[in-house]
């Protein structure tokens, strides 16, 4: 009982320890606050906003217009085989790579089975010929022929008029008269036989000119046949691919070589719709590729496609590329950015897109922004060429354009102090123009 009256006593005199502990803590902070000296008080400043800027200067500036596409080759071509032959030479041993001239042999084909089939038209063609002109020289004797026994007809005739006039007349015996009339008969029989062998003669030839125009035109295919046999470049121009080998056989339609002339590169590339009338025919134009960052190539319009597309509102520009005329060709099948150069604004005032405001732009005139209406008459590329309330010489404020109002003071970031002019992006900068 005693023990744990003595355990109650010391619960107690822990308790009366902490409170006294706490009590004493809360007085010193208590004292610490209220001696606490104040600190001595100012007004907060609102300074005016940084703002970027940049001076507009009248200056002649270049439209631009940015494209995409694939640089093709001018020509090309895929070689195939018109008639089935064995290939019996690879001329020059030529291979991918090779340089071609215009109508330089380049396979040649086993050509005997025709060389034989143009001999064999040609001799029957022949054969036909002379007897076309036996036929002839029969036709001509004919005539002959018949023109006498014509003559001799109209003697026998006159010979039978004159004695069938006697006989009548009783001046001539029966017998003479029967000899005369089958004189005349056998005059005109012949005549009729003459003309009737000469008539045959007509279908004869006919049949006979038949035949000689049918093997004349065997020998003519034939001969197309034997050329066929002898594969030439249709142009210059160089080996992309060569698929054939000496001894393999040919086949109507299977290609056995791919040509192309890389003289000169055409690139179809798609503008938009908006730009029609201010791309022209032999307007230049710079050519770069992603993959070749350090080179560029110049060129020039070569056609403009007369047709809009209707779902994408733009049109096709094709340019052309003079690789004779580069400092290094530009290879087929690249992928390359074509910038086309439209018509030129001389005395222009041209500002980032992004400083205008609803028609609206902000210039600083001292410290203070000043709120102008402009007019755009030209977007080019990031940039706009405008007129209206805006001379050279103006600061346009380019930054903070959500929180400014006419009259505000505003402060121009010092590394905008000097002055320079607002133009297009150099060339290779520039970004694509939206349909």
């Amino acid at each position: 009982m005693a023990e744990q009256s003595s355990k109650i006593a010391r619960l107690i005199v822990s308790a009366l320890l902490i409170i006294v502990l706490l009590v004493g803590g809360g007085s010193v902070a208590y004292v610490l606050i209220k001696t606490k000296p104040e600190p001595p008080r100012s007004e907060t400043r609102i300074l005016p906003p940084l703002v970027d800027s940049l001076v507009v200067e009248a200056d002649s500036v270049t439209e631009r217009f940015v494209g995409y596409g694939t640089a093709l080759p001018d020509r090309s071509a895929t070689l195939s085989a018109e008639v089935p032959a064995r290939i019996v030479e690879v001329v020059n041993d030529i291979e991918a790579g090779s340089a071609i001239a215009e109508d330089q042999v380049l396979i040649r084909l086993d050509d005997r089975q025709y060389q034989q089939e143009l001999e064999r038209a040609l001799a029957l063609a022949e054969a036909d010929d002379a007897q076309l002109r036996e036929i002839g020289v029969e036709k001509t004797k004919l005539r002959q022929l018949i023109q006498i026994a014509k003559t001799e007809l109209e003697i026998a005739s006159d010979e039978k008029k004159r004695v069938t006039r006697l006989f009548e007349e009783g001046h001539a015996e029966k017998r003479e008269f029967d000899l005369v009339r089958l004189a005349y008969q056998r005059a005109r029989r012949t005549v009729q036989d003459l003309e009737k062998d000469y008539d045959k003669l007509e279908p004869q030839a006919d049949r006979v000119a038949a035949s000689k125009k049918a093997n004349e035109a065997q020998a003519a295919t034939a001969r197309l046949n034997v050329e066929r046999c002898t594969i030439k470049a249709p142009f210059a121009g160089t080996i992309d691919q060569l698929m054939v080998d000496v001894g393999d056989h040919a086949t109507i339609g299977i290609p056995l070589l791919t040509l192309v002339d890389s003289s000169h590169i055409e690139i179809p590339i798609q503008l938009p719709a908006s730009a029609y009338d201010r791309v022209r025919r032999g307007a230049p134009s710079r050519i770069a590729a992603e993959s070749m960052p350090n080179r560029s190539w110049s060129g020039e319009v070569a056609r403009i496609a007369p047709l809009a597309q209707q779902q994408t509102r733009t049109f096709a520009v094709y340019i052309d590329v003079d690789n004779t005329k580069q400092e290094r060709p530009l290879l087929p099948g690249m992928f390359v950015r074509a910038l086309v150069s439209g018509p030129t604004h001389p005395q222009a005032l041209v500002i980032p897109r992004g400083a205008i405001r609803r028609g609206h732009i902000f210039v600083v005139e001292g410290d203070v922004a000043r709120r102008r209406a402009v007019t755009i008459e030209r977007f080019l590329l990031d940039q706009a060429l405008v007129g209206g309330e805006i001379q050279s010489g103006d600061r346009v404020i380019l930054s903070h354009m959500d929180q400014l109002a006419d009259g505000m003071k505003v402060r121009v970031r010092p590394g905008d102090a000097q002055p320079q002019t607002a133009s297009l992006p150099p060339a290779g900068a520039e970004e694509e123009s939206s349909p």
